[in-house]
């Protein structure tokens, strides 16, 4: 019998979507995801909340690298947002509805949640309703352990995935906490499905320990196939861009 979660190992999934500013689709663009779903590769996409609240896919905390803006993403509102052209091409910043209306179901998606230090709740009460009534395979993932317990405790049978990486961990307090996410102890209640692990910190025994439990690890981001080589007996599935495995 197959597991609910078995096409998380099945093909490579996009960082981002299949993205490639000399054509024209930058990083989490509508451009980027529809060749994903083209090629047939899986998506990894990023999700934050507008100022008015809106579920954005969008990577960085600051607008300026991808769109020239001045400010933060959650201090703008969505309306505004629509403005900009990401990348200098004629892409904009989409909305979490508009995308997953574009996959689908097409192809499975990882939705990371973009959750700050501090309260949790803000973007996973956005997103969870449009999850909820999407009809495709997916799972929410997260560097912030409590966001993965928020949805456990009210989505308890949506895959969750915690993202490590050891060079990300000193921006989390206390240090409890971020000796417990570098070593995947489950101190937050969590209880991550899957594991998606920064390839430069790989192979590791906390990594090792988390597929001898029979739980898929992913490893990011994957830019060219001598690095996939050399980590395809320390993973399950990459997360990639630069080049088509």
């Amino acid at each position: 019998m197959n597991s609910p979660i078995d096409w998380l190992a099945t093909r490579p999934f996009a960082h981002r979507g299949l993205h490639d500013i000399t054509a024209g689709a930058p990083e989490n663009s509508m451009a980027a995801f529809e060749a994903a779903i083209k090629a047939s590769y899986p998506i990894e996409l990023d999700v934050q909340t507008s100022r008015d609240g809106r579920a954005m896919v969008f990577h960085d905390l600051v607008l300026t690298r991808m769109t020239g803006a001045d400010g933060f993403l959650r201090e703008t509102d969505a309306a505004e947002l629509d403005g900009l052209r990401l990348s200098k091409s004629q892409q904009t910043i989409p909305t979490l509805v508009a995308v997953l209306d574009l996959i689908n179901g097409q192809v499975p998606v990882i939705v990371e949640i973009k959750s700050l230090a501090g309260p949790i709740g803000h973007i996973e009460t956005a997103v969870r309703p449009i999850l909820a009534s999407y009809p495709g395979a997916f799972a929410v993932t997260s560097f912030e352990a409590r966001s993965l317990t928020w949805f456990k405790v009210r989505e308890p049978n949506w895959p969750r995935g915690q993202n490590v990486g050891v060079r990300r961990l000193a921006d989390f307090k206390p240090w409890w906490r971020r000796l417990a996410w570098r070593y995947l102890y489950d101190v937050d209640g969590a209880q991550p499905d899957f594991v998606v692990y920064d390839g430069r910190d790989l192979p590791n025994w906390a990594a090792k320990r988390v597929r001898a439990a029979g739980k898929p690890l992913l490893t990011f981001t994957i830019r060219d196939r001598d690095q996939m080589d050399r980590l395809a007996p320390h993973a399950d599935n990459i997360i990639f861009e630069g080049f088509r495995p």
